[in-house]
Formats: structure tokens, sequence, C-alpha cells
């Protein structure tokens, strides 16, 4: 069992999104998620977006699994829903969609950086 709430991981992990903490944003995503987000990262050289601020508007359990829908504003504002699961004791973002259409390309940019970097 976590030693968090869910609740208490997702606002975590959304405010190190707004202030561009790729560490720990990557740090909560599972293999799979950050290879999925990674695979369809924009190329390119660019620059951190600016993110400044969230809400969570939807939370949504279905056994083990916490489905969160947050929206981020900032240059452009976007939507993501993440499925969280307790992984070996951790919450973690199991699988995650970004809303394209809505600005999303905020976070596929900071993740494209990540890759840059890996």
């Amino acid at each position: 069992m976590p030693g968090i709430s869910i609740e208490e991981a997702v606002k975590k992990n959304c405010q190190a999104v707004v202030a561009g903490d790729l560490a720990n944003i990557m740090g909560d995503l599972t293999a799979d998620a950050l290879g999925n987000l990674l695979a369809n990262a924009r190329s390119g050289p660019g620059t951190m977006p600016a993110i400044t601020g969230f809400s969570i508007d939807r939370h949504e359990e279905t056994g083990g699994d916490h489905t969160f829908t947050v929206k981020f504003a900032g240059e452009h504002d976007f939507t993501t829903v993440a499925t969280w699961r307790d992984v070996s004791g951790a919450w973690k973002i199991a699988d995650l969609k970004i809303d394209q259409s809505a600005g999303g390309n905020q976070l596929s940019e900071m993740l494209r950086l990540v890759r840059e970097l890996y």
C-alpha cells in the first residue's frame, strides 16, 4: 500500500508538471506509459513550455485503477486522462492520454526534451 493517498500523488505530479520537474514527472510513469509517451513525443528542437496551473476535474475508480482527468493551463490549455495504480507500493501512472487538439503539444514538448536526454 502506498505511503500517500492517490489524491496526494496526483496533486504532487500535477505540481511537478507546472514546475517543469521532469525527473518527478517521469518517476511517476510506469515503463510502458513512459515508452508510449516518448514514442509519440514531437521531434526537433524546442524549449520547455510554460504551464501555469491545473485543475483535477474527475476521479473514477475501477478495481484497483484510478483514472483522473486533469486540465492544465498555460500557453495552450490541454487535458490529460491518467490511469494510476499501486505498483509495488507506489502510485504510478500506468496509462496517459493527452488531448492534443487542446494544446497537448506542451506536455509532448516536455517529453521530447526528456527523449533528447536519453
